[in-house]
């Protein structure tokens, strides 16, 4: 079901009244979307989520919200073993009968949301599950489990297209999949357009020299976590390869723990790149990125693809890597970015040989991937997506509605 945009009021009386899990965690990247869906018209929603992935080292976990938001989020306890996961009061909510709608996360593995669902179908409650879906083809044992899983609920809301139409090859019916796609980024922090400010020569703490020959030569940037997951060898590799004197300067935002083994690695490739570390700060991500030709993704594309868009720079990734996740189809090769073949240094080098060798290319695809991403990966387009698709839902099963008592 790709959800329509109804433009619709409802009564403050009549708001449907939401138990809302936050997918995956309650970061910095989700505080747009939570905002807008604790400020809605049409829905009540009461927020429970993990503060931060916290089972995760240090070096590799994602920022929480702000104080403010936390506030409004009530904080969800969890055990583990291994990937079997229990979240405390999951199953209780849905026996409570409190809310119209419970929307939890839709992890396989979480063993209490087995339970949550089971208690909905007991109950009658409207239970739904939000997350991926399907990221990659499945079959055996695994594709089993997961249509096990989603059986049980009233609905799907998922990340991408790609998740709806395997879904619906796997025999789901079409209304039971919502696309609601995914969001990092407000409209009003979106870039006005292609990001094509330069460095200035001579700033503060760096040769003369050095700056003039930064700012004739192109600029790659790569954000995300520094893990062996990600694969960022593969662009020292694809760089190395390129002549020197047309060797685009690399600008690395993240951390992670294969951060001082990839300084060294890109130090060896003679590769020019500034590891800056983990940024969060918007106005300096700006700065950051409209330095940038280009965006490249290394490995499993993910939220790094639609902070690119959304600031301005088109995106270079992996086609077909089967580690990426939805945000994936923001990237169109020829329109948005390019495409090169998964793990291929080669591969790699010749696409970036071919941007930096036209500009006027990079500039058209900016300008594309910003429309993309003010068509559907806006936290506004991703907090009325799912408004409609959790009314949908309710309205197909004739749910009564409950309304808060103060």
């Amino acid at each position: 079901m790709r959800v329509p945009r109804r433009r619709t009021s409802r009564d403050h009386g009549s708001r449907p009244r939401v138990h809302l899990v936050v997918q995956p965690t309650v970061s910095h990247y989700r505080e747009p979307l939570l905002r807008r869906l604790l400020a809605s018209t049409r829905l009540d929603v009461d927020l429970v989520g993990r503060y931060r992935n916290s089972e995760g080292s240090a070096a590799d976990r994602i920022q929480s919200a702000s104080p403010e938001l936390l506030e409004q989020v009530t904080p969800l306890r969890f055990l583990s073993w291994g990937e079997l996961w229990w979240e405390r009061g999951q199953v209780g909510a849905v026996l409570s009968g409190r809310h119209d709608a419970y929307v939890l996360a839709g992890r396989i593995y979480t063993l209490s949301a087995w339970a949550a669902l089971l208690a909905g179908r007991l109950t009658g409650r409207t239970v739904l599950l939000w997350g991926h879906g399907w990221k990659r083809p499945e079959d055996g044992l695994k594709r089993r489990l997961r249509l096990a899983f989603y059986a049980l609920c009233d609905g799907l809301l998922v990340y991408g297209d790609r998740a709806h139409d395997l879904g619906r090859s796997y025999g789901v019916a079409e209304e039971k999949i919502a696309v609601v796609y995914n969001s990092i980024y407000s409209e009003d922090q979106l870039a006005e357009g292609p990001a094509e400010e330069r460095p200035e020569p001579g700033h503060p703490g760096e040769d003369p020299a050095r700056g003039a020959e930064a700012a004739r030569r192109p600029t790659l940037i790569y954000s995300s976590r520094l893990t062996a997951r990600h694969r960022l060898d593969t662009l020292a590799e694809a760089l190395e390869m390129m002549p020197a004197r047309t060797r685009p300067r690399v600008l690395v935002v993240g951390d992670g723990v294969e951060r001082p083994r990839l300084e060294r690695r890109f130090a060896e490739a003679e590769v020019d790149a500034e590891f800056l570390g983990a940024v969060y700060d918007l106005p300096t991500l700006r700065r950051l990125y409209a330095q940038a030709d280009a965006a490249v993704s290394i490995g499993g594309a993910g939220l790094n693809v639609t902070q690119a868009l959304s600031l301005g720079v088109p995106v270079v990734a992996e086609d077909g890597n089967p580690d990426s996740s939805p945000e994936i189809e923001a990237v169109i090769d020829g329109e948005t970015g390019r495409l090169y073949r998964s793990g291929d240094p080669e591969s790699l080098r010749e696409v970036l040989q071919e941007l930096v060798e036209d500009p006027a290319g990079l500039r058209r695809m900016a300008r594309r991937g910003l429309e993309v991403v003010r068509e559907r990966y806006t936290a506004e387009r991703h907090a009325e997506a799912m408004e409609e698709a959790i009314l949908a839902f309710l309205d197909a099963r004739g749910a009564p509605r409950r309304t808060r008592i103060a």
